[in-house]
């Protein structure tokens, strides 16, 4: 069993560096699932890397949305989906999921789509299973493994992607913590932070300037346009967690442009469109009246358009309807604010990586031992640890789960991911204190892997397979 073990351990390892080293040169992105806020309806993502300019990522997890903490969690006949917008033109290299299994079961398959178009498609399989990590991690260890996923697709065509993690058919639940994708950006495409921008509040004493990026803001919610003005004619009243942290593009910004010789401003957002009115309680894209006064007050801010019979910019939250922004004549609406744009914020680096004791005995009876090292700040941007074990015949490590594999002695080291401190422990691995009974062996599984010259072999009652699922020939 300990050489079953071993095999199986360096087969893993060895998939995830090849993988590793292919992509190498790509970008990444990485997404860590923090909570589900119920305030505003959305997973709270911590995101770090680079990503397209202007692009977005949202978190949607049906089940996790109504059972309290378990935010991450997907049970059988459940999905979750990270949704791409923006990533029109690259091409995903490769997908690092974080997760774990519960005990003994959970099963787990991943679809990747461009659009409507499935890209990449990997049935559920058993966690323990050589698709996915070849063991259970169980969720009450509060530790997750990585396990990455190679894709060879083309490059997005479509303005939405995702990659969907369907649960199986079986019971059990996998649990996702970090989402990470490697990927070659659009050709000439920028690349940006995917941390937001901090909105200042602009009150009766600051000063508007040519070129000021705003955004209109009351109550929670900034302005928004979903359906189309030409539609409904106003704007849409978008719930936004924190103006200290703005970054969905769905939320409209403005950037003020002087009209030639006059006094009123021009509010042209990010997709180039003007804002104008038509009339009362009736705003439009590039139509009417383009021009307006803004007046800023301790109150909100009176944007008025120059023509006097469409009125006053206010925010208004109907009984059963849609809360929206719109012109109107009547002054018992509130005004909004303008929020202007700051500084994007900076990723904070991680200073402190400690684990409560400098060695680690462990018995090679118990199959593995979990490090759980301290890491500090706990606001952090990026969290994600890197593992490495100097001696590979005494253990593997991968997330903090080290597999025993003999009697030794090993260092397994820990390095913030964002470069910021590292940290080390020093394992020793005794021997098995007693000989099992030969009546308590374990039941053999149908399926061995068996090292034949350099190569790891699936040997089933079918036949031989490679890794890949390749037939091996008999000898």
């Amino acid at each position: 069993m300990e050489k079953k073990s071993s095999l199986i351990c360096r087969a893993l390892a060895a998939t995830a560096f090849v993988a590793a080293a292919l992509c190498a040169h790509a970008a990444e992105a990485v997404y860590r699932i923090v909570e589900y806020n119920k305030s505003t309806g959305e997973f709270s993502l911590a995101a770090s890397g680079m990503v397209p300019k202007g692009s977005w990522a949202y978190f949607q997890n049906d089940y996790g949305a109504t059972t309290g903490n378990r935010y991450n969690q997907i049970p059988r006949n459940r999905k979750a989906t990270l949704w791409l917008e923006g990533w029109k033109g690259c091409k995903l290299r490769s997908v690092t999921l974080s997760m774990c299994s519960n005990s003994k079961s959970g099963q787990v398959g991943l679809a990747v789509c461009d659009g409507e178009k499935s890209l990449y498609v990997l049935r559920p399989a058993d966690f323990a299973s050589e698709t996915w990590f070849g063991q259970w991690v169980s969720k009450d260890l509060n530790v997750y493994v990585d396990i990455t996923k190679r894709l060879d697709i083309p490059a997005l065509a479509a303005d939405e992607a995702s990659l969907v993690l369907q649960g199986g058919t079986a019971e059990g639940s996998v649990y996702v913590s970090t989402i990470t994708i490697e990927y070659d950006e659009a050709p000439g495409a920028e690349l940006e932070s995917p941390l937001g921008w901090a909105y200042e509040k602009l009150t009766k004493k600051s000063v508007l300037s040519e070129g000021d990026e705003v955004m209109i803001y009351r109550n929670g919610c900034a302005a928004a346009d979903f359906d189309g003005m030409q539609t409904s004619h106003y704007l849409d009243a978008m719930v936004i967690a924190s103006t200290a942290d703005v970054s969905s593009p769905d939320v409209l910004r403005f950037t003020l442009g002087k009209a030639d010789g006059q006094e009123s401003w021009t509010l042209t957002d990010q997709n180039g469109r003007a804002l104008g009115a038509t009339g009362k309680q009736s705003l439009a894209w590039d139509e009417g009246s383009t021009l307006w006064t803004v007046s800023l007050g301790y109150d909100g801010a009176e944007v008025t358009n120059v023509n006097a019979d469409c009125g006053t910019l206010r925010y208004n939250a109907p009984a059963g309807s849609y809360a929206r922004f719109n012109v109107y004549s009547s002054t018992s609406l509130p005004l909004p604010f303008l929020y202007r744009k700051g500084s994007q914020r900076q990723p904070e680096v991680s200073r402190s990586l400690t684990f409560s004791e400098p060695v680690v005995t462990a018995d090679v009876s118990a199959g593995h031992v979990v490090l759980k090292p301290s890491l500090l700040p706990a606001t952090a941007t990026d969290r994600r640890i890197r593992w490495t074990c100097d001696n590979g015949q005494v253990a593997m490590v991968n997330g903090g789960l080290v597999t025993l594999l003999n009697a030794g002695e090993a260092t397994i080291a820990a390095r913030a991911a964002d470069g910021g401190c590292e940290a080390s422990v020093r394992l020793v691995v005794t021997a098995a204190a007693g000989v099992a009974s030969p009546t308590a062996s374990a039941r053999r599984s149908e399926a061995r892997k068996l090292l034949v010259g350099s190569n790891v072999v699936v040997t089933t009652k079918a036949g031989r397979y490679t890794l890949g699922g390749r037939p091996v020939p008999a000898h």
